[in-house]
């Protein structure tokens, strides 16, 4: 009698556990893979010893779509310490970021000849090693859409304000650009669509409702049985 009272939890734990490794299984990530590239134009509103420099990324980068939306690092804005009592001053000092994307999902080919190319200026001064208000000032992003063929397309922008760059004692000078990705999904399915779950996954779930059924065959018959 105890054991018959006590199956309907372990009865609800076997189903959770099944739907848990249904689920599990189903997730997968979906990778745009990318580098970036650009610079600071030092020829242009620099007063004093340019210090400021870009450090883009290489092919080996990628994020995940499978979330839908997503950041993901551009590269880094770097300040060069100045000697003490030196500075350095920024009055609009364009720079430019490419952000160019290269395969989606490990095998849909993304062109690259048209980037999405990100442009702004620095205001600012740079004073000594430890000191600096320059900041990094974004323009809208002219077109930030990006294909991904079949699977659907990824919509590229910029955060709102602008970027406080950290002088050089403080993490090395280095102060990381970044950018919002969105992902909208096409006739193929993509990072927003569910995939079809692994056959391994669907013969445990298939087990487990069987084994449930067999179960409740025998205590029928039991009671059966006992009138």
């Amino acid at each position: 009698m105890h054991k018959t009272e006590g199956w309907p939890g372990l009865r609800t734990a076997v189903i959770a556990l099944g739907l848990v490794a249904w689920t599990a299984t189903a997730a997968t990530a979906a990778p745009l893979s990318y580098s970036t590239s650009g610079q600071v134009d030092p020829t242009n509103g620099v007063m004093g010893t340019n210090v400021i420099s870009f450090v883009p990324l290489s092919n080996s980068n990628s994020v995940d779509l499978s979330s839908g939306q997503t950041n993901l690092g551009l590269g880094n804005f770097v300040i060069s310490p100045l000697a003490a009592g030196a500075s350095t001053t920024y009055a609009a000092t364009p720079f430019k970021i490419s952000f160019l994307p290269a395969s989606y999902n490990s095998d849909t080919a993304v062109s690259k000849d048209a980037p999405v190319v990100l442009t702004g200026v620095l205001n600012g001064v740079v004073n000594g090693a430890s000191s600096s208000t320059v900041k990094a000032s974004f323009n809208p992003v002219p077109n930030g859409m990006v294909s991904l063929g079949n699977a659907g397309s990824a919509s590229f922008s910029l955060p709102g304000g602008s970027l406080l760059l950290a002088p050089s004692t403080s993490n090395a000078g280095t102060t990381s650009a970044q950018g919002l990705v969105t992902f909208t999904a096409g006739t193929g399915g993509g990072g927003g669509e569910a995939p079809v779950p692994e056959p391994s996954t669907i013969a445990l779930f298939f087990t487990t409702v069987g084994g449930l059924g067999l179960r409740r065959y025998v205590l029928a018959r039991r009671r059966q049985g006992k009138d």
